[in-house]
């Protein structure tokens, strides 16, 4: 497969930064034509510019971590990233945020710095899936690590790691599983730069009482950069893009009972390096950006997706629009963070946005 450098791919839509609405809204009378709903706040910012992230929901108390009663996520918690001052732009720092008072704190740092590093919350621990290091001999090494923490306090334990590195992927949590799916993999031996990797469509199942990792129904279309995210116990894989074509908007689902996919209704546009969350039994989809012959941008856009109906509508757009972003939902809210503010590695972002419908 033919592979490019990153800033010059091409998106397939070529799309242009739209504004939208960034306030609470009014009901719209009948005469009136519907303005897309939602509100957005700012809140405090993260204690440093960051993007590349994959934050999850967690909490502050560990007491007792052995229970089997359900712990409600209280903060949400983002560990590594590409900065713009650390030493080669990578951070093993793991912060995190607590909702109640809008304030920030330090938890335990990672191993070892890493960006791309997918963080997802399953049976009472943190873990910290793949992503790349960075040193003298390539920004773009990716790694195959799998660590885990009972509590943001640390330490992190290290597990079995991926059969294969994997990186820019979707990780979530689903009956106690861990599920990996698609992003990039090394296309030969070498694994020092971003043009190193191809796209995957691997999909793979932790097993965190075996401490062990085995090859499920691959994704049907191979590519990096997606959002995950799981409604009625199935998974869904949003957007993301292909080194060949640029930005897709293929949503895609996985039956994890059946080991089986099948395609759902596309996004309206095609968005890579996007972020997802639910509320309601319904998807949320912020950001993202593309890459053209002048540079590319990124998207002010959010979305809503229906799972029962199939259904794709626009909400009130990003005040702060950016990619390389998390979004994560604590109680009633969906916490948009991080990302950069121009498409590729510049104009990083600590921004913290609270998005409400």
């Amino acid at each position: 497969m033919t592979t490019i450098n990153r800033r010059s791919m091409l998106a397939a839509s070529g799309a242009a930064i739209l504004a939208g609405s960034t306030g609470a809204l009014r009901p719209a009378r009948a005469h009136e034509i519907s303005e897309p709903t939602g509100a957005w706040t700012p809140l405090a910012d993260m204690p440093f510019p960051v993007q590349e992230i994959y934050p999850a929901p967690f909490w502050k108390a560990t007491d007792d971590a052995s229970s089997l009663k359900p712990k409600p996520f209280n903060i949400l918690v983002n560990a590594g990233g590409l900065t713009p001052d650390a030493d080669f732009n990578v951070t093993d720092a793991v912060t995190f945020y607590d909702p109640v008072y809008n304030r920030w704190g330090f938890g335990a740092p990672l191993p070892a710095p890493r960006h791309h590093i997918a963080l997802v919350n399953n049976n009472g621990y943190l873990y910290g899936v793949g992503g790349f290091a960075r040193d003298g001999a390539g920004g773009w090494q990716m790694r195959g690590n799998c660590w885990r923490m009972v509590g943001v306090e640390g330490p992190w334990q290290e597990m079995a790691s991926l059969p294969h590195p994997q990186a820019e992927t979707v990780c979530v949590s689903l009956g106690g599983f861990i599920h990996v799916v698609g992003g990039r993999a090394p296309s030969g031996s070498r694994n020092r730069q971003w043009s190193d990797h191809i796209d995957t469509a691997e999909h793979w199942l932790y097993d965190p009482a075996a401490d062990r990792w085995s090859a499920q129904a691959p994704l049907p279309t191979a590519r990096n950069s997606a959002a995950g995210a799981i409604v009625n116990g199935v998974i869904y894989v949003i957007g993301g893009r292909t080194v060949r074509d640029g930005n897709t908007g293929a949503v895609e689902v996985y039956d994890p009972l059946a080991d089986r996919w099948e395609k759902a209704r596309p996004m309206p546009k095609a968005q890579a390096g996007l972020a997802a969350a639910v509320l309601g039994r319904k998807i949320y989809v912020f950001g993202g950006e593309y890459f053209s012959s002048d540079g590319g941008g990124v998207f002010a856009e959010a979305w809503e997706y229906d799972p029962h109906t199939d259904q794709w509508r626009a909400v009130a757009a990003m005040p702060r629009p950016r990619h390389g972003l998390g979004a994560v939902a604590l109680d009633n809210a969906i916490y948009v963070l991080g990302g950069a503010l121009e498409a590729g590695g510049v104009g990083t972002s600590a921004a913290l946005d609270k998005f409400e419908i």
